[in-house]
């Protein structure tokens, strides 16, 4: 509940839509399918930064972007952060593109969109939808590739402990799956 709490004060301050506001979109935030949601389920240090901390939570220079940073976009009038993949640079080394993971970048999803994918056939819940700023990738984790460096606006790094617990729990996830497989393994052999 926390977290959505601080994804709606995000979207709120934000402002997906001028209207935004006036929208209840509390259930959409329950969900869990924005885009700030994915990428702190992949780092969860990320900080939901609010419209003043934009500017200030820029803490790598775009040609410093590397594997694992969040890239933030200007979308129309409110920010889209995605989790960056890949860097591609050119010979003298400088990213041109990046691969990047997220929910949420997409389109606005028309009336026989929302009602096909949400089951109801209420155009004020579409037209609240689209107050909330729901794409037609909402909850749904897309990637895009060779994304032109310069629709960066903004990268965030994780600090260094970050990373190395994001690596850590990786590994300890790693190791667990080896271990069932070897556990797998014996008791089978004992059959």
């Amino acid at each position: 509940m926390k977290s959505s709490v601080l994804v709606f004060l995000f979207l709120t301050i934000f402002g997906i839509r001028t209207s935004h506001a006036a929208c209840n979109c509390e259930d959409w935030m329950d969900r869990g399918g924005y885009c700030v949601d994915y990428v702190k389920s992949r780092i969860p240090s990320f900080p939901i930064p609010m419209r003043d901390d934009m500017p200030t939570l820029k803490n790598a220079e775009v040609t410093e972007i590397t594997e694992g940073d969040v890239a933030i976009f200007t979308v129309k009038s409110y920010w889209h952060v995605a989790y960056v993949e890949r860097v591609h640079r050119n010979a003298q080394g400088e990213p041109i593109s990046i691969d990047v993971s997220e929910m949420n970048f997409g389109d606005e999803p028309t009336f026989q969109e929302f009602r096909s994918k949400w089951r109801t056939t209420s155009r004020e819940e579409w037209n609240r939808a689209l107050c909330c700023g729901i794409t037609d990738n909402y909850d749904e984790i897309t990637t895009r590739k060779n994304v032109d460096i310069a629709t960066v606006r903004q990268i965030w790094s994780p600090d260094d402990a970050a990373r190395e617990e994001t690596a850590r729990g990786r590994l300890k996830a790693l190791m667990g799956r080896v271990k069932e497989v070897i556990n797998r393994f014996y008791d089978l052999a004992d059959i």
